[in-house]
Parts: structure tokens; sequence; C-alpha cells
């Protein structure tokens, strides 16, 4: 008798929802299913371009990058873009360059077995003396040199910082009626639909339907709308 009563209690809990799971005994509580828990981060995000190619130059005259950017990204470039430059020889992003000059022309090139259409952009690296403390540097000793010939990545920085509002991707579900989350309001899972925009590694720009300090429900396709769980450790 004494276990019935028991789940003929988590029934009406289960039933009146929210007012109930605020007053929920903590006995009741733990026979919910667990559900773990991440929330929305803002990230400060900079668009990029990427390009690479041969350094070229000499110490006493200065060295610049001919980096060949791809068709689709050089409508983004413009002159007077600060850049980082990245390389085996180089290391990564201990040098700076700005974007000087844009091709009038575009070329073919074959890359990794595929022709791709590209533009030459010429970036002036900011080091014209050709040495830069490696990052890793333990003493003025350690160092990386530029020199004519090396072969280079440039990320090149198109667009102002922008504050976004990402969302992890594990926290996102899909059905016919679009994207949504589910935020845990008290003990129950309240389905949030949401618009998003543009999907980084660090996880997916949420543009309305969720705000700073909401807890996400991750993996939302093992619950279910207005279904009641207690928050994982």
């Amino acid at each position: 008798m004494k276990l019935r009563l028991k789940w003929v209690f988590l029934g009406v809990i289960i039933i009146t929802g929210v007012t109930a799971a605020a007053v929920m005994p903590s006995a009741v509580e733990n026979m919910l299913p667990e559900a773990a828990i991440t929330v929305p981060v803002r990230h400060s995000h900079i668009r990029t371009v990427r390009g690479t190619g041969i350094i070229r130059g000499t110490p006493g005259t200065g060295f610049t990058l001919n980096a060949a950017v791809r068709e689709g990204d050089i409508n983004n470039v413009k002159v007077g873009q600060p850049a980082k430059l990245y390389g085996a020889a180089i290391g990564d992003g201990d040098y700076t360059a700005v974007v000087r000059e844009i091709a009038d022309v575009a070329f073919q090139r074959e890359f990794m077995g595929i022709t791709e259409t590209v533009v030459n952009v010429v970036l002036t690296i900011d080091n014209t003396n050709g040495f830069t403390r490696a990052s890793n540097a333990d003493d003025d000793n350690d160092i990386a040199a530029i020199r004519p010939g090396y072969t280079a990545e440039a990320i090149i920085s198109v667009s102002e910082p922008r504050e976004l509002l990402l969302v992890p991707y594990e926290a996102i579900n899909q059905d016919d009626k679009g994207e949504f989350v589910l935020v845990l309001v008290g003990h129950t899972a309240v389905r949030r639909d949401i618009i998003t925009g543009l999907e980084l590694a660090e996880g997916a720009e949420v543009l309305a339907g969720v705000r700073e300090g909401d807890e996400l429900i991750v993996n939302p396709e093992r619950f279910t709308e207005n279904m009641l769980v207690r928050r994982g450790d």
C-alpha cells in the first residue's frame, strides 16, 4: 500500500506541473530522470578569411606575403585589414601583417587535387627586420626567423568584433516546427523555439529564444516537453 501511494503521489506531481515541482520532496525528486545542464555563453567573434602563399623580400627591404584567397571570400577583403600569419617555420600568430594590395584579376590553381579560382592578395608583414620572439620564447635568443620562400597562411580579419550568444550543439534539437531547446524551469523541461545564426566550432549563434542564464537541457531528444526532470550533477 505504501509503494502504491508513493507512485500515486508522483503521478499527481507530474500532472500538476511546475507548481507541484516547486514543493517536491527530495525523495520524490530523486526518482525523476536526470538531465545534464549547459548554459548559453557570450562570445566575441570576428569574421576571417584565409589565404596561403609565399613570403618574399629581404630583411633590408621588408617582407610581404603573396596569399591566394578563394573567389568566394575575396569581396570581403579590403586594403588595410589586419592579419595574423601561421606557418611551420614562422610559428602560429607570432607575425602580423596588413593587406596592402588586391589583384585585379583571378587565376586558377591546383590545390590538393582540386582546381580552384583564387585572387592574389599582397600583405605587408609588420616585422620588417625579419625576426620576432617566438610564442614560447624563454629569452631573447629564442626567435623565429622569416626567410624568403617560406610558405605561410594569413588569417585576415574582415569585420569588427561582434558579441554573439552561443548555445552548444548538444542542447539543440529540431522537429517539424523548427529548432528548439528545452529550458529547465524548476523541475520542468520547457520548450523554447529558437532562431539560429552563425555556426561556429564553439556552438551555434542564437538570435532569439534564449537568454543568458537559461539552463538548457543537454541531449533534449531524450526528454519531452513539460517532462519533470532533476538537474544532473
